[in-house]
């Protein structure tokens, strides 16, 4: 989809994780269906990835956008892990609880900009792990900038935190 088709690719992922959360799903099933989400992502862009380069004739075409819901799907699978350990009375039990639907659709509204803001910044070695051939040059940057966005994700969630109330 044109314009901007890596955003248009990191959107189902988001979508997808802040429906469950208004749907009230624990933290781990928010985790399991992202990393599925991931796997599938990472398969297709694996295989079709290099075939499609061959036939646009360039490195990481804008017309693969599997790759961004693989990075997309990971960013949110780190945040959501990373915000139910944060500040957990008890570590075991975080994962088994559904997260509030405003904390859910503020994980996926602050991925989906970081991870954007990442992908397009390519902090080291993203950018250089692009030049791998293949599908594998295709994917490997954007799985690289995840965690990068969902340490961004968790900073602002506690600064938002550490804000207080409005008024």
């Amino acid at each position: 989809m044109w314009p901007a088709s890596g955003t248009w690719g990191s959107l189902p992922p988001a979508v997808l994780f802040a429906g469950m959360g208004w749907l009230g799903a624990p933290v781990w099933s928010h985790m399991v269906v992202q990393l599925v989400f991931c796997a599938m992502a990472c398969a297709g862009c694996l295989h079709h990835g290099g075939k499609v380069e061959a036939v646009v004739g360039r490195k990481d075409p804008g017309v693969v956008v599997v790759d961004e819901v693989a990075g997309m799907a990971l960013t949110l699978v780190l945040a959501a892990f990373a915000t139910a350990m944060v500040g957990a009375p008890a570590p075991n039990g975080a994962l088994s609880v559904a997260m509030p639907v405003s904390l859910a659709l503020t994980i996926a509204a602050l991925s989906f900009f970081w991870f954007r803001v990442m992908d397009v910044i390519k902090p080291p070695p993203a950018r250089g792990l692009q030049r791998v051939p293949g599908g594998a040059g295709v994917l490997i940057d954007d799985l690289v900038v995840a965690p990068y966005a969902a340490f961004a994700v968790v900073v602002s969630l506690d600064m938002i935190v550490r804000s207080g109330p409005a008024g």
